[in-house]
């Protein structure tokens, strides 16, 4: 079952020598629950760029696919390294994640967890959606 929701996104970012920077975005896309996974879809605009964002999540996991502007793959497993990948007009690279929370419900997704480009620590994240449904 496919339905359209409102999307508010909250990002926090920790990063070394760096005050923490909070991000928040409000967009409109669609939920559906496929096999015991909630798939949301949304599109965003970074940097001048249109990107298409698909958040897979499942009980324990949970993966940020992101077309367009850019390609990228974030997968995250509670308390286990992940490997993904990011390709813009700079090349592509390799981003290992280590979630430390991860949860959802029917209305709400976090995950906060460590982000490293190849070896160097790029810093926390910490990604809040909330999701209610939306006109039909």
């Amino acid at each position: 079952m496919r339905k359209l929701v409102k999307i508010k996104l909250t990002t926090i970012i920790r990063q070394p020598d760096v005050e923490e920077q909070t991000i928040e975005m409000w967009s409109e896309g669609t939920m559906t629950v496929k096999n015991d996974r909630r798939y949301l879809q949304y599109e965003e605009r970074q940097d001048e760029l249109d990107i298409k964002t698909t958040v897979k999540i499942g009980e324990q996991d949970a993966v940020i696919m992101r077309s367009g502007g850019l390609q990228m793959r974030l997968p995250f497993l509670l308390h286990t390294e992940q490997t993904g990948n990011l390709t813009n007009e700079h090349g592509s690279f390799m981003l290992t994640t280590k979630a430390h929370e991860l949860s959802a419900s029917d209305a709400h997704f976090k995950v906060r967890y460590d982000l490293a480009m190849g070896s160097s620590h790029v810093g926390e994240y910490e990604m809040e959606i909330q999701f209610t449904e939306g006109k039909q």
